[in-house]
């Protein structure tokens, strides 16, 4: 939307700016955006989604009180709304159906349409709280997908009700050139109640922050948009159906476009992802004890507890990859084989839930005789226990890496709440698990220096383990073969560990390397 506009945006309620504003998919200034995804390696960063609802929403739902909308349905499109259960064998089968290639999305093709508007129907202002009350009991999942059209990546958090089968809440994340749109879908029995919608750069700094730069809010009833809301400094400004009619046209096919693209986005994504299990791409590569990459390398990653084998050949760089099943039962093994040499072992690969993509990094291999290379490895050794110091709300994180390969790498650790950052010098470090924060690892030397685009610590055999007072709980390796000096590693939720493994070149504010 013009920026003249906005900047015209003073004190009268239903201002035409103030209105555009609204209608915009907002967010920070370009030069506070981070737009240096590394596209050639296909690793993009993961959301962070929000649950919670804007402080300034939630007064706007404390101030009024208001009468549910009528139950009665619309459309048809909602008669099949159960999502399938989420398990193993769901996602082998999905995995065979689809032939292991991330699925696309398709937002052009208009599949659904805004119902005829009610100007005396009255939105429930609850709901969105309601459904987040919900979302503590709701099993959550994660699938990555690509937009047809403009190939854009997007991660999805899908939140399903375990005893109903409904989806209760979406959050989509779609990576572009100025940041990260998140947009939040709330539904009741398959129907759209709610969105919110704001644009953040790739590192979650702050998100409250940048819904307060132009945070976009919409309730709907049956079927159609029924008021918006969007926070603009400290204040608050909406639009309703009711008011659709005392606008100018151009401000109402502002109206008629956003409530046909939300309308369409909320059912194709809830139609589409109901049915996708998850899954999550395991990757890496295989070379010789000098380092040469090993083709026709045959590896087989299994599951003991799920019968579960499945063989791959690498291709002529070495690389292989897998789309399995999230595996909670236990943990899946990989086997190595390549014609005389010695096999070697990767074992305890765990897949936590919400993973997407897991690297295995560079696996070597000898003639038998060879120790060079251990044969066998364990990503998570249970036997290393971590310090009895460690409270019960407390993580240990690990960093180590291959010294004669790479020099000055250093954990980098960020509050998603209150946006502080640090850099921290020791390679061991201790953090809340209360705390919602973000762990990575940031090669100082190359980032500093302004080569932002070496290899040098992808190939660093750079790992990160995460112990609590019990012992290892996590285990990360390098994303293998990226151009970059940013590692996002995880994500911490108050307990719950979420993975990443996405790398960057450069940053937007360059918080990095100072």
């Amino acid at each position: 939307m013009d920026k003249r506009i906005i900047n015209a945006a003073i004190a009268i309620l239903f201002s035409i700016a103030m209105i555009v504003i609204l209608f915009t998919g907002c967010g920070k200034a370009k030069e506070d955006i981070v737009t240096n995804k590394d596209e050639s390696a296909d690793i993009i960063a993961e959301s962070e989604p929000d649950t919670s609802l804007p402080t300034s929403e939630e007064e706007i739902i404390d101030e009024e009180e208001e009468e549910a909308p009528s139950e009665e349905k619309t459309e048809e499109k909602r008669e099949e709304g159960q999502a399938i259960s989420d398990t193993f064998d769901q996602g082998v089968s999905y995995i065979l159906r689809s032939g292991g290639v991330t699925p696309e999305i398709d937002y052009e093709t208009i599949k659904y349409k805004a119902a005829e508007r009610d100007s005396e129907l009255q939105v429930n202002k609850k709901a969105p709280k309601e459904i987040e009350e919900r979302l503590k009991a709701d099993k959550v999942k994660k699938i990555r997908m690509h937009r047809s059209g403009n190939g854009a990546t997007l991660d999805f958090d899908v939140y399903t009700d375990p005893e109903e089968g409904y989806i209760d809440k979406i959050v989509s994340t779609e990576y572009g050139s100025e940041g990260r749109e998140v947009t939040g879908f709330y539904y009741k029995n398959g129907e759209l109640l709610y969105t919110y919608r704001y644009l953040d750069d790739l590192y979650g700094i702050n998100a409250d922050d940048a819904r307060k730069s132009g945070g976009q809010r919409c309730f709907f009833v049956n079927d159609f948009l029924s008021e918006c809301y969007a926070t603009y400094g400290e204040s608050n400004e909406s639009v309703t159906a009711a008011s659709y009619d005392t606008v100018n046209p151009d401000i109402q096919k502002e109206y008629d476009d956003l409530e046909a693209e939300l309308i369409n986005r909320a059912y194709v994504n809830y139609n589409t992802l109901k049915d996708i299990p998850s899954t999550a791409k395991v990757y890496g590569y295989v070379a010789d004890e000098y380092g040469g990459t090993l083709a026709n390398t045959k590896v087989t990653i299994s599951s003991e507890a799920n019968g579960y084998k499945k063989s791959v050949m690498t291709n002529g760089d070495g690389y292989y990859e897998f789309v399995v099943p999230i595996n909670t039962a236990d943990w899946y093994n990989m086997l190595f084989e390549y014609g005389d040499f010695a096999d070697s072992e990767v074992n305890d690969i765990c897949i936590r839930p919400r993973t997407v993509e897991y690297p295995i990094g560079v696996t070597y291999m000898a003639p038998e005789g060879n120790n060079k290379h251990d044969k066998k490895t364990f990503l998570l050794d249970v036997t290393k226990q971590s310090p009895d110091k460690l409270r019960e709300d407390q993580y240990e994180v690990v960093l180590s890496y291959n010294t004669e390969k790479i020099s000055g790498l250093k954990p980098f650790t960020l509050d998603l709440n209150s946006g502080k950052y640090e850099t921290h010098d020791n390679q061991i470090i201790t953090v809340d698990s209360g705390t919602d924060y973000k762990y990575f690892v940031t090669d100082q030397v190359n980032g500093k220096s302004g080569n932002d685009m070496t290899n040098d610590m992808s190939l660093s055999e750079v790992q990160v383990k995460v112990y609590n007072k019990i012992g290892l709980v996590a285990s990360f390796q390098v994303p293998v073969g990226n151009s970059g000096v940013v590692w996002e590693v995880f994500e911490v939720k108050g307990s719950e560990i979420i993975p990443s493994n996405n790398y960057y070149f450069q940053s937007g504010k360059n918080i990095f390397f100072k």
